[in-house]
């Protein structure tokens, strides 16, 4: 075989190697903090923030909602679950255990988001107000 007739030179295959090295590298970066461990949860209601509680202390919270309604939730070996609600549809407690930083459990009937966050976006300076409002 020729040279002339090569499709690929080793240049040609070691560039793309590092293209291909390169975009594994920052996909795995960029994904990784959504995946991380939480270890604080925020109890939010009609958009205000209630309660934050660490995952690391056991305990069982009922949230009541202004319309009468109940949820309680417990903390246990630092997941999250919904054990009981008076909602029509049982959503929440439907959603199972959580406990990693990004996820939530809602409950829309009562406007509760119970949403887990890791302790450094909690302390930080970043604002938690949306960018804006569409209607």
């Amino acid at each position: 075989m020729d040279k002339k007739e090569q499709i690929f030179t080793k240049w040609d295959i070691i560039i793309l190697l590092f293209l291909i090295l390169a975009g594994v590298f920052f996909s795995v970066w960029m994904f990784h903090p959504a995946s991380a461990p939480g270890n604080i949860l925020e109890v939010r209601q009609n958009g205000r923030v209630l309660k934050t509680l660490p995952l690391d202390q056991n305990s069982r919270e009922t949230i009541s909602s202004e319309g009468g309604g109940t949820n309680t939730f417990i903390i246990q070996d630092g997941s999250v679950s919904m054990i009981e609600a008076d909602c029509g549809d049982h959503t929440c407690i439907q959603t199972g255990n959580i406990q990693k930083g990004g996820e939530s459990i809602v409950c829309l009937p009562h406007r509760l988001v119970l949403q887990i966050v890791a302790s450094e976006e909690k302390n930080s300076n970043t604002k938690t107000e949306p960018d804006g409002i569409v209607h």
